[in-house]
């Protein structure tokens, strides 16, 4: 009897083990160091005996096997993440009441870009949807959809079912798209086609519209081939196809850039608050004697952040970083040339 029961307790140990290597690549990309370190923190001091160097090692590996042969959790050494990370399971790590997922698919909804803490938002929320069962993904997918549906009707575009229905699938099954995307940026009126990573869709209030934001891998169109690989905002009304590639998402989301902001503001603006602005992270506030305001920020979205200052009209000026200056240097120039015409 006690050798049984000291078999069982050995058996508990390596569950225990691995238990808390996966609770550790949960968190964050981890090397085989940190991996050991959590293991002995939550398994306890003698989770791997006296074991050093490549006994040590040895035995982290036979874990890690276990993990993903005993445990069918997807786990492995990524190098552009510098570590051990999760890339997929078959079981899952986590489960919610339908009261609960319903309000994840709220707050997925009302955290838009313009919101303050958005980017910390939604990487918590990700990761939740990562650790579901797909068959709670899917019911967590139909509540975020009757939203979808519900906000999308406030929109003067015509959204094609069929392009909703996809998009759904592809966000749900972590699937690469392709998009064939009318973008008014090119002249010749052509779409384009546009091989994304689709991560968030959303309902952008101040503009009334519905979104895609996504990764963009390729651009295929009339002059050729293009690869951004960069972020993209797609309003879904200029969406025409959809299809759902075979191809899954990155284990983690390609990282988005970020881009310094420098811009005053005048007076008249200033002396009553400064106002959040969409796709603007705002790090600090310095206030001028006069009553104006020199704000320092960064974006991850050039474009966006352009618009969100236009509309201050004279009493804003970009004075940095380099990257936002020239941007909005080129739509003043562009606006000067037309009201400037003869």
């Amino acid at each position: 009897m006690n050798l049984s029961r000291g078999k069982r307790e050995s058996q508990w140990l390596v569950v225990r083990r691995c238990l808390a290597i996966v609770h550790r690549v949960q968190r964050g990309p981890a090397s085989w160091e940190e991996l050991v370190q959590a293991v002995l923190e939550q398994a306890g001091a003698e989770a791997y005996g006296e074991a050093e160097g490549q006994a040590l090692h040895r035995r982290l590996e036979n874990d890690l096997h276990r993990v993903r042969e005993c445990l069918h959790v997807d786990l492995g050494f990524d190098r552009q993440a510098g570590g051990y990370v999760l890339r997929n399971t078959e079981i899952p790590l986590l489960d919610l009441p339908d009261e609960h997922l319903a309000t994840v698919a709220w707050l997925e909804q009302t955290f838009d870009p313009g919101s303050p803490q958005h980017d910390e938002v939604h990487a918590l929320l990700g990761q939740l949807r990562a650790c579901l069962d797909p068959q709670r993904r899917a019911v967590l997918e139909r509540c975020h959809t009757a939203l979808v549906v519900d906000l999308s009707q406030r929109d003067d575009d015509e959204i094609r079912p069929a392009v909703q229905n996809r998009l759904a699938k592809a966000v749900l099954e972590h699937r690469q798209v392709e998009l064939t995307y009318l973008s008014p940026q090119y002249a010749d009126g052509q779409p384009r086609r546009h091989t994304v990573e689709p991560y968030r869709q959303y309902f952008d209030t101040t503009r009334g519209h519905y979104y895609l934001r996504a990764y963009c891998r390729c651009v295929e169109g009339p002059a050729g081939r293009e690869e951004p690989h960069r972020y993209v905002t797609y309003r879904v009304g200029r969406i025409l196809e959809v299809q759902v590639l075979p191809q899954k998402l990155s284990p983690l989301p390609p990282a988005a850039p970020s881009y310094a902001v420098e811009y005053e503001l005048a007076p008249e603006v200033a002396r009553l608050g400064i106002t959040r602005q969409p796709r603007i992270e705002i790090r600090q506030v310095t206030r001028r004697e006069d009553g104006s305001v020199l704000v320092y920020g960064e974006t991850d979205d050039l474009f966006w952040a352009v618009q969100a200052l236009l509309h201050y009209g004279p009493n804003c000026r970009v004075v940095g970083g380099p990257e936002m200056l020239r941007a909005m240097e080129a739509v003043i120039g562009k606006m000067a040339e037309m009201y400037t015409r003869t």
